[in-house]
């Protein structure tokens, strides 16, 4: 498999809905993982789960490229990989009730007043999320910032049953960052959610 095989380029392509079925020629379930930084969630996930096909949504073009090798290295086809802006992603080329779990882990919190616009759970998001997601579909939202957790939870709630949970030792870390802020000592909060 080389690069380009599993790579979604919207700039290429431009904003057109994806038909997951003919994407992965299959009709596994879907996860989508939003911010993928490194990959660790996403490939473990992948390799984990051969049956089950997982899509990356990840801004960052450096970060983007690190999975992209890691997922040629390995050779996981269950995987295809976005380099861009995920509300786009998610608002023009996802469509409705097509997607079985989210999951979002430590996005960047915005923590300036002006920012927090661009923050990635926010309701023109969620609308989104809630759209893709099939009837009876999760997602998950982990954060080490409380204050972006006490904001973004309530917003959650409004569009999804949810819970609230404070992750224990006894649960894996499922990104780097998670690991790094665990050894650290940092909180960790997050919210479960259903469609």
């Amino acid at each position: 498999m080389n690069g380009s095989d599993f790579v979604i380029d919207p700039r290429v392509t431009g904003f057109v809905r994806l038909d997951l079925a003919k994407l992965f020629g299959n009709r596994n379930r879907a996860v989508l993982e939003i911010g993928s930084g490194k990959g660790r969630f996403l490939i473990a996930g992948a390799a984990e789960q051969p049956g089950v096909n997982f899509i990356g949504i990840e801004k960052s073009l450096h970060y983007h490229r690190l999975i992209r090798d890691r997922v040629t290295k390995r050779g996981l086809d269950n995987i295809r990989l976005v380099n861009h802006d995920a509300f786009l992603v998610l608002r023009d080329m996802l469509a409705n009730a097509s997607i079985d779990e989210i999951h979002v882990y430590f996005p960047d919190p915005w923590p300036r007043k002006r920012e927090q616009k661009r923050r990635i759970i926010r309701a023109e998001v969620l609308t989104e999320i809630r759209r893709v997601l099939v009837p009876g579909g999760s997602g998950i939202y982990v954060t080490d910032h409380r204050q972006y957790y006490e904001a973004a939870a309530p917003v959650i709630e409004q569009f999804f049953r949810s819970e609230r949970r404070i992750p224990s030792a006894d649960d894996p870390p499922r990104t780097n960052y998670e690991a790094k802020y665990r050894e650290e000592g940092r909180e960790i909060f997050e919210v479960r959610f259903w469609a």
